[in-house]
């Protein structure tokens, strides 16, 4: 009975992403012409000031990157923040210790001048 059941589970959700994969074809406008820039990508208005295909410069990468680590970091903290009546004394030892590998980083970022913009 319960192979019947996955597999009425498993056609309807093919049959849903079918669908919802056909909706804007099926519904959608029928013959729409784009005039001007429309088809260009990032359809702000405006014209675009370099072609799309140039490479991002590594000031951005360097920002992500910092970004996502120190996500990440405060991430791991947000269990022991909301486990803190039961935290004990080799517990907060290893917190702090964490906290202090994430003060030593972000002054070592702050020293080597990488979250500045240049």
């Amino acid at each position: 009975m319960t192979s019947v059941a996955i597999a009425l589970d498993l056609m309807l959700s093919a049959a849903l992403v079918f669908v919802f994969a056909s909706a804007g074809r099926w519904f959608g406008p029928r013959g729409v012409k784009h005039e001007g820039d429309a088809g260009l990508p990032y359809e702000t208005g405006m014209p675009p000031l370099a072609p799309a295909g140039e490479h991002m410069g590594v000031l951005y990468y360097r920002f992500a990157v910092l970004f996502v680590v120190f996500d990440v970091d405060l991430a791991f903290l947000l269990p022991w923040a909301l486990n803190r009546s039961a935290l004990d004394l080799p517990m907060m030892c290893a917190l702090t210790v964490f906290v202090g590998l994430i003060g030593f980083m972000l002054a070592y970022f702050w020293r080597k001048g990488a979250l500045e913009c240049k």
